[in-house]
């Protein structure tokens, strides 16, 4: 509400020229969805955020005090895990930068179309602006397949991260049993406690995407202000 507030009254002391050069389809779309992305960020993302983590934290302690070397051996995939979620990181973010530019590119030009329908009509213009239409709708469908493809590559990674811990598991912890360093339960425990190890990474990933929405959001709210 403050922040709609905020962009309202900034948008109130603008100078005309400012309308001339930006559509009010576009401002609407800052107005509303973008801080409506903003809002599901305090909502939804942060709070499970901060659960994921304590988790964690949680289970990362738990490994160590139960086997240090056995957990420094599954710990040992966290590089590649962080190497993909930079990889995502960042492409998500210059995807989701796009597709807030073609939904606000699609409300400005509904709004200037549909209040100016007698201009459009008067011209013969309705079979051009059709065409218009359609080539902004199809560049923002391809920007959101473009989004889509980054987490069909994210999720299956993190998953293949996830059988190689536990392969790491199996293979190293199968030795110290052997050598009789460890037990078959502190085997089987830790291979219970790295599928959950996995599990907040998986949810604080799903979080990218509200996150990134978000940041690319703010970005537009905040360069308007």
């Amino acid at each position: 509400f403050d922040l709609r507030m905020a962009i309202y009254g900034h948008l109130q002391r603008l100078d005309l020229r400012f309308y001339d050069r930006n559509p009010v389809g576009r401002l609407m779309t800052r107005v509303t969805s973008d801080v409506d992305v903003l809002n599901d960020l305090f909502t939804s993302g942060v709070v499970t955020v901060f659960s994921d983590v304590l988790t964690l934290v949680g289970i990362m302690v738990m490994m160590l005090v139960m086997n240090w070397r056995l957990a420094l051996v599954t710990f040992a995939v966290l590089p590649i895990i962080v190497g993909i979620s930079q990889w995502f990181r960042k492409n998500v973010r210059d995807s989701y930068r796009v597709v807030r530019g073609w939904i606000a590119r699609i409300n400005a030009f509904l709004q200037e179309n549909i209040t100016g329908m007698a201009t459009v009509q008067l011209f013969r213009r309705e079979a051009l602006n059709f065409q218009r239409f359609d080539d902004i709708d199809r560049k923002h469908r391809d920007a959101n397949i473009e989004s889509i493809f980054y987490y069909a590559v994210f999720y299956p990674a993190i998953e293949a991260v996830s059988s190689l811990a536990a392969a790491l598991i199996i293979w190293y912890g199968g030795m110290r049993h052997l050598s009789g360093a460890l037990t078959i339960g502190s085997v089987v425990a830790f291979l219970q406690y790295s599928q959950r190890f996995f599990r907040p990474i998986s949810d604080m990933s799903e979080k990218f995407n509200i996150l990134q929405a978000a940041m690319a959001s703010s970005e537009r709210i905040f360069k308007l202000l």
